[in-house]
């Protein structure tokens, strides 16, 4: 019961860092990073903390077997690469608010996907909740809006390509739990994922605009900690003892953790829908919580 209790409070915690993505990028757009940029910086910085902490404390962490790679393989390629691009062109495709509603889409692939690979069961809580969620999340988003604007069949496609790359961290993450610590785990995710990140992203722009403007490197620091680091650290240590079905729905309180931001910081203005589409992610929550008890 108390690691239960403990790993809702890990899940939440990750999905609150996430909801401050969007400030992050704004701070780092203002160095003239691109979106791209933006993703490969923070996922090469993200490596070499997670890298050199284990180097440091404890390096018999970084020891795989290579019977295992493909699974990380999956968490660095699969997940973390492919999700980031894939919400980049959707964000240059679409809205933000539609961007959102396709990524937290992801808890139904991740069920659909758990039902084969971990034998979860589908209960009717479990799909109540799902639809809670996602439709909580359209709500705060705005969808409904009259000025949502387009949406693309490029932009509709990569948004779900975005969230099937995000339900994958879930799978394969907890694959890989019956066997490696969770710290190992998120630090072959980044490194993959940023000698991944090589070959579309412009390296040598990124080295460019730190030399050139050296406190963009504490924003790249500090964005890769909050928005990367830590986050996915807790989450992934959370589904140890939880479900993945459950997790990916319990993670929807980011986008209402990022309206909070915007309303408490950018004095963004609140609307009925996103206060109905924030009870509706609790609510969801608490469904789960209260099930799982």
């Amino acid at each position: 019961m108390k690691e239960i209790r403990l790993s809702l409070v890990y899940v939440i915690l990750a999905a609150s860092m996430w909801g401050t993505t969007g400030v992050s990028i704004r701070i780092l757009s203002q160095f003239h990073f691109s979106t791209v940029q933006i993703v490969v910086a923070k996922l090469f910085m993200a490596d070499i903390f997670l890298t050199g902490f284990l180097l440091l404390t404890d390096r018999k962490k970084l020891v795989i077997e290579r019977k295992d790679i493909k699974w990380f393989l999956g968490t660095g390629i699969l997940s973390m690469l492919f999700f980031n691009v894939c919400y980049s062109i959707t964000v240059q495709q679409t809205s933000l608010s539609i961007a959102a509603v396709l990524l937290y889409t992801s808890p139904v692939f991740v069920m659909l996907l758990s039902i084969p690979i971990f034998r979860e069961k589908i209960t009717r809580y479990k799909l109540i909740a799902i639809l809670l969620s996602v439709t909580g999340c359209a709500l705060v988003s705005g969808i409904f809006s009259s000025d949502i604007g387009q949406i693309t069949k490029k932009g509709l496609w990569f948004g779900v390509c975005a969230a099937i790359g995000y339900a994958f961290y879930s799978i394969f993450a907890r694959i890989l739990l019956k066997k490696y610590h969770s710290l190992t785990i998120i630090s072959y995710t980044f490194l993959i994922a940023s000698v991944g990140g090589i070959f579309i992203g412009d390296v040598p722009g990124i080295i460019e605009i730190c030399i050139k403007t050296p406190i963009a490197i504490g924003a790249v620091i500090g964005s890769a900690l909050i928005c990367s680091v830590l986050p996915y650290v807790l989450y992934t240590k959370a589904l140890i003892n939880m479900e993945a079905s459950r997790a990916s729905v319990i993670a929807s309180v980011e986008p209402v953790v990022a309206t909070m931001i915007g309303i408490f910081v950018f004095s963004e203005k609140i609307t009925v829908s996103a206060v109905f589409g924030i009870a509706c992610v609790l609510v969801a929550i608490g469904i789960l919580n209260v099930k799982q008890n």
